[in-house]
Order: structure tokens, then sequence, then C-alpha cells
């Protein structure tokens, strides 16, 4: 007999929806993940994260059937390892971009895979290179970066408004989206949480209608109008609230996955921890 036709999917923003703020991920929120799962749905976090970045979660959090990353960009499963999608930016504007920044002096990481590289060391790449204990390569110009492919994406913090700036000006195959307060992720153009579920709801054999899509921030909104139901968690700026046909209760810092499954999978997670309801549009 062939495997049981899935459900639906549950699409996960990382940080500020699945994890904490101290990037672990509760174990309530593991439980309802696992146990939806089991009941037949589709699971994947769908992340602005690199590959790189997911070195801050330990292996029982890597618990879904899917990485989304780069923003929609990347399509992994975690079973297997095989990279089902990557959308690289072009070598042409990869080389544009990085030195436009090398000859003004600003601040520009690539993101390629586990591969990092930065034009400058700041104080905010020291702490994070510790978190992920691994440290980026300097360039100096930008043949010292492998562009053979182009790159799967950049990222600009301290002088993210100038990027943008030169990016909407002079790259009209690349986007950004602020994916954290002074931070924003750069892409490929087309590239966007939302398309991201869609490729993987095609590869699944997916209906749209059967997508739930948890997340709290800007980066996230696309997908939070698109789905079937999407949820902004309780911790999310109001301008993302107002997106979603629900609020949770809870925070990220609260396991508010566990109150989405219980409300919308029917599947009781959260017995003995005074679970809430959130506000919604229905």
């Amino acid at each position: 007999m062939g495997a049981a036709k899935k459900k639906g999917m549950l699409a996960l923003d990382l940080d500020g929806t699945a994890v904490c703020d101290d990037y672990h991920m509760g174990e309530a929120t593991k439980r309802a993940i696992l146990l939806a799962r089991e009941a037949g749905y589709v699971t994947a976090f769908v992340t602005g994260r690199r590959d790189m970045d997911m070195l801050t979660l330990d292996e029982d959090s890597l618990c879904v059937d899917y990485l989304i990353l780069n923003n929609g960009g990347k399509i992994v499963c975690c079973e297997t390892k095989e990279i089902l999608y990557n959308h690289r930016i072009c070598q042409e504007d990869c080389l544009k971009l990085m030195g436009y920044c090398l000859e003004r002096e600003l601040e520009l990481h690539v993101c390629d895979g586990i591969r990092w590289f930065v034009n400058m060391i700041t104080d905010s790449t020291r702490e994070y290179a510790e978190e992920l204990n691994t440290w980026p390569k300097l360039y100096g110009q930008a043949g010292e970066v492998f562009c053979g492919e182009g790159v799967e994406g950049f990222m600009a913090l301290r002088d993210w408004r100038q990027v943008g700036d030169y990016i909407e000006k002079n790259l009209s195959d690349v986007t950004y989206t602020l994916s954290e307060p002074d931070c924003i992720d750069i892409m490929a153009a087309g590239i966007s949480k939302w398309d991201g579920i869609k490729k993987l709801a095609a590869i699944e054999q997916l209906t749209e209608d059967g997508i739930i899509a948890v997340g709290n921030f800007y980066n996230d909104v696309d997908m939070l109008r698109h789905a079937a139901i999407g949820v902004a968690a309780a911790n999310s700026p109001e301008e993302v609230k107002a997106q979603a046909d629900y609020v949770t209760n809870r925070t990220n810092n609260q396991d508010c996955v566990a109150e989405v499954v219980e409300k919308f999978l029917r599947i009781p997670v959260l017995a003995g921890e005074g679970s809430e309801s959130g506000r919604d549009k229905y």
C-alpha cells in the first residue's frame, strides 16, 4: 500500500515564533510539531536563516520534515539532506553588489550554504560567530569569494538602508526583506516565504487550502496573507498581527506553536499548562 495522503502543512517561522528569544526551542513546541507529523501533517521551518544560521539549533529542534531557508529560496529535506530547490543570485549581480559595498566600506555578509564571508569584522559579527562557533572569512575584493554559480544570498546590518537603496535603484533581479530590526536578507528577485511554501506544497502534492502558516515579523506577512490560515504570534508587531487570521495568546517564549496545534489541528498539547485562546477573525 502507498503512503497515506497528508492532511495539510504546518509552516513555521523560526526566530520569534518557534524558538525563544535565546534561540532554544521549548519542549511543548517540539512535542506539538512531532504530534502534528504523527497526525499526517507536513511540517516545515520557513525562515530567513541560511544553513550556517541553523548551527544554533540542536538536533532535537530540527524536528520538522523540511527546511525552507533563505526566506523561501532553498528547500531541504531533513531526512535525506537533499536540496530540492535552490534559487541563487546570479554572478553578475553578486559582483556588482559586493563591489559597491567594498568601494563605500558598507558592511555586507555573503551567505552561501555553510560558507560565510564578510568584508569587515564588527562587534556584532564577533558575537554571532561565537554563538555559531564558527568564524567568517574576510574578503577584500569581490573576486575572493567564489561566485561561479552566484550565491544564495547576502545580509546587511549596520548599513542596510544604503545597501537596500542601491539594490532598489540598480539590481532589478535582486530583492531584500527586513528580517529583524536593523537587518535585511538579500535574495534573488521573486523569492518569498510564500513562494517557498507553494513549491513545497507542489512537491508534497498538497493543496493550498490545507496550509497553516505561523510567523511574527514583516518577512512573514506574505505567507500569513496567502495561507489558508495565517497566524501571528502574540509578540508580533501590530502591523503583522493585522494581516493574520488569528493572533495567539502565547508568545514565542511561551510555546505559541503548541497553542496553534491545539486550536487548528485539534491535538492536545498543553494539558495542564493553562491553554488559552488568542484572538481571531473568525
